[in-house]
Formats: C-alpha cells, sequence, structure tokens
C-alpha cells in the first residue's frame, strides 16, 4: 500500500512538472529561459525513471524535487516574459527566488551521486553550512528584488519590506556562495572517488562524461556566439547521464569484470581470488567469496577483500541462511560444484537488478569449467594426496614446511598475497584439512608433504 502511495504521488508531481512547462513553452520561446525549461524535464523524468526502476532510492528523489522546483521556475519567468496575465508581479516573484532552492537541491544531487548519501559523515557540517547559506540566499530574494535583473524579467515586485536596502549584502553574499557551492561539487566528487571502488567510479565517469559536454558547449557558444546559452542547454545532460549510470552502471560493471575475468585466463591458482574480487566489485559488496565443494562440504577458495583468518567449510543451506549475505549455488550437469556469495554494505542504496546475481552465478560455472577448476574440485573428491596439488602449491607446501609465513613465501618467490593465501587454501582443501580447534592445518599439511617425500625415498616406509 506504501508502494502505491509513492507510485502515484511520484507520478501527480512529474505530471505537474509536464504540465509547467508546457505551459511555459505555449507563451512563446524565449531563450534565456530555456534550459530552465530543459532542467525541469530532464531531472524530473530522470528521478520518476529511478524511483520506478528503484523504489525509495534517495537519489531519485532528489532528481524529482529539483525537477519541481526548476518547473516553477520555468513558468514563473514565462508568464513574467509574456506580460498580459493575471498576477504577472506574482508570477515574477515565483520565477526568481526558488532559484536559491533549486541551487541547494542540485547541490545535494551532486554531493550525495550515486547513491543518495554523503560521501563520508564529515561532509554533514560543509553540507549544513551550503544549505544553510543557500536558504538565506532564497529568503532574502523572496522578501527584496534583489535577482530580478538576473533573471531578465522587468515586472515590479510584489513587495519589498521598507527601510532595509539589502542590495550591497546580496552582491557580497550571494555570488560567492553560489560560486561556492559549485566548487562544492567537484570536491564531493574528487572525494568519492578516492574512496570508491570500480562501480561507484563507473557511475562518476558518466557524470564528468557529461560535464565535460556541458563545459564543451559553454565554450564554444562564448568563442562563436560570445553567449553561454549553449553550455546552459547542455547541462540537461547531466542528469540523463546521471540517472543512466544509477540504474545501468552496476549490472555494465558487474558483468564487464566477469568477461574481463574469463578472456584474462588466468591459472588456476590465482582465479578464485579473482573472481572473487569481481563479484564483489562488481555487485557493489563489502565482501565475496567463491566456493567449491559440494553442498555438503563448501571451501572458501577465494575471498575479497583478503583476510588472514582461515574460513570454516560450510553447506549450501547454511550460507543461505546467514544474515546480510545473498547466496547462490555453483551448478554443472545438474550437480553442484561450488556457491558464491556477497555480503553487501548496510550503506549502500545502489541495489542490483532483480535476478542478476543468479545470472552471475550462472557465469561462474562457466569461468570454473572453461579454466580447470573443475578438475580441482575432482582433486578434492579423491583421497587426500600431495600428488594432486599443482605444481605452484607443491612449490607453497615445500616453503611452508622450511617453516615460512604466508608473507615469506610471498618474497620468497616473488608473488602476491592474492596469489599465496589462496594456494595455501587449496592446498587444506585438497588433503583433507578442515579447520578446527583441535588441530594446526599447517602442520598437518607440513606432516603430509614429509611423508609424501619419504614415500619417495623410501617406497618401503
Amino acid at each position: 500500500m506504501v508502494g502505491e502511495v509513492r507510485a502515484l504521488l511520484t507520478m501527480l508531481l512529474v505530471s505537474a512538472v509536464v504540465a509547467m512547462v508546457a505551459i511555459g513553452s505555449a507563451q512563446g520561446l524565449w531563450l534565456p529561459n530555456a534550459h530552465n525549461g530543459l532542467l525541469a524535464l530532464a531531472f524530473a523524468l530522470v528521478g520518476t525513471y529511478v524511483l520506478f526502476q528503484r523504489p525509495g532510492h534517495r537519489e531519485g528523489r532528489l532528481f524529482l524535487a529539483t525537477g519541481v522546483v526548476e518547473g516553477v521556475v520555468y513558468l514563473g519567468r514565462q508568464l513574467a516574459h509574456s506580460g498580459g496575465v493575471d498576477g504577472q508581479v506574482w508570477w515574477t516573484w515565483l520565477g526568481v527566488w526558488p532559484l536559491a532552492v533549486g541551487l541547494g537541491l542540485t547541490t545535494m544531487s551532486v554531493v550525495c551521486f550515486p547513491d543518495g548519501r554523503l560521501p563520508s559523515p564529515a561532509w554533514r557540517w560543509p553540507m549544513a553550512v551550503a544549505l544553510g547559506l543557500l536558504g538565506g540566499c532564497a529568503l532574502v530574494s523572496a522578501l527584496w528584488p534583489v535577482e530580478y535583473s538576473a533573471a531578465g524579467v522587468t515586472s515590479a515586485a510584489p513587495f519589498a519590506l521598507p527601510g532595509v536596502s539589502v542590495a550591497t549584502v546580496w552582491q557580497v553574499l550571494a555570488h560567492p556562495v553560489y560560486a561556492g557551492v559549485q566548487v562544492l561539487w567537484v570536491a564531493a566528487i574528487a572525494d568519492r572517488w578516492r574512496r570508491s571502488g570500480p562501480v561507484v567510479r563507473l557511475q562518476l565517469g558518466w557524470l564528468l562524461a557529461a560535464s565535460v559536454l556541458s563545459v564543451v558547449a559553454l565554450l564554444g557558444g562564448l568563442l562563436v556566439q560570445g553567449s553561454p546559452r549553449a553550455g546552459l542547454l547542455a547541462v540537461a545532460l547531466m542528469p540523463v547521464a546521471a540517472g543512466w549510470a544509477i540504474v545501468h552502471g552496476q549490472q555494465v560493471a558487474t558483468y564487464r569484470a566477469l568477461s574481463w575475468m574469463s578472456r584474462r585466463g588466468p591459472g588456476a591458482e590465482s582465479l578464485p581470488a579473482g573472481m572473487a574480487r569481481a563479484l564483489g566489485q562488481g555487485m557493489d559488496a563489502r565482501s565475496a567469496v567463491v566456493w567449491m565443494g559440494s553442498a555438503d562440504d563448501l571451501r572458501a577458495v577465494g575471498v575479497w577483500p583478503e583476510v588472514d583468518a582461515d574460513i570454516a567449510p560450510t553447506t549450501a543451506g547454511d550460507l543461505a541462511a546467514r544474515p546480510g549475505t545473498e547466496a547462490r549455488v555453483v551448478v554443472r550437469d545438474v550437480a553442484t560444484i561450488g556457491a558464491v556469495s556477497i555480503e553487501r554494505d548496510p550503506r549502500s542504496s545502489s541495489l542490483s537488478p532483480p535476478g542478476l546475481l543468479d545470472d552471475l552465478a550462472a557465469q561462474a560455472a562457466i569461468v570454473i569449467e572453461q579454466t580447470g577448476l573443475v578438475e580441482v574440485l575432482a582433486g578434492y573428491r579423491r583421497d587426500g594426496r600431495v600428488d594432486n596439488l599443482t605444481p605452484r602449491e607443491h612449490e607453497v607446501l615445500e616453503l611452508m614446511a622450511r617453516g615460512l609465513s604466508n608473507a615469506a613465501i610471498c618474497a620468497e618467490l616473488h608473488l602476491s598475497v592474492k596469489t599465496v593465501e589462496p594456494a595455501v587454501s587449496a592446498i587444506f582443501a585438497k588433503l583433507g584439512l578442515q579447520a578446527d580447534g583441535g588441530s594446526n592445518r599447517r602442520v598437518l599439511a607440513v606432516l603430509a608433504y614429509l611423508r609424501s617425500r619419504s614415500d619417495v625415498t623410501d617406497p618401503a616406509v
């Protein structure tokens, strides 16, 4: 019921914006105001699209609210410019002072892109100050006709508080504030880029691409026509690009990550960690694990991000029941050969489309089969013997027998921890060594290695 009410309210608001733009456009073409009409339609329609694709998405709500304010500004200025309408002074008033409100909503939309949240808690005070100053500008503009000449309207103001002259204060306050919030946009995008993974960076890239096109149009208009109008009209590309990035960016990043894994064709010892990384980053998750084995005996062979502690074996049922975890089994020829699981960041509202994790599990089965991980799985099902290990795993186990830690093995073999740790996990799994409090798997693996050396040198042993 709540969802239906929200959907109805969204449709009413976007319909109101379309009506305001239609009524304003019927008054004739006024180029200095055309960008406000385009922005109203772009923000409102994109916000509606985001909300229907991602119900309750905060960025969609900000876009829709921005579209409503821009629609009011556009309609007010169009009616004020055409002349001869009842209440023209009040339409002029409505077309001028909400500009600061629209700028505040635009600032929130940019700073909170793409998930509708601030880049970090540290941004609360800068945003509070910026919105407070913009609110003060809107109040001053509503009470005194300080922006009429800049807006290009000639109608008289419906009122102005007597006895106070704010023209000088406005010049000192408004222009630095308007310029300052735009600097804030750049700082917020840069900070989010620094903090984010590849999915959000891809989304930010689309927004930046639209921004570059707008700047190019602005400079071109200034050079050719001596007017910034082309750049103002091109600004409408930014909400369109942002909306597309919010809805489709994560899915594109996910499939691009997995296709990169399949084209890359890494060795078996590094593939599980790479696959886990692709899943985690593609799904915008906090962590991801690639499991191998049957439904009753799943072992972690790829973990992102890397952890020092060993992950205990589990079952498909237990994995699916974990709070905050989404998991899918990986099936080949009707038999379970593993699973994938992700843990989402509760702060993120960038949700994946329904069924996407199922598609990724199916692709994971293809990747596993094509790169030989099925053979590794077959080794799990055989008796735990050292001769089932790959050459790389033999090399790592030999260094373990010499007493080297994982970090020392990395230095000895000139490998990254992303390669050595999955190899150690695979050794434990192939030798049938499960994590429990009563044994040390590293010691048991070394004993198995020494026994195998003994078998080679003395068959009678």
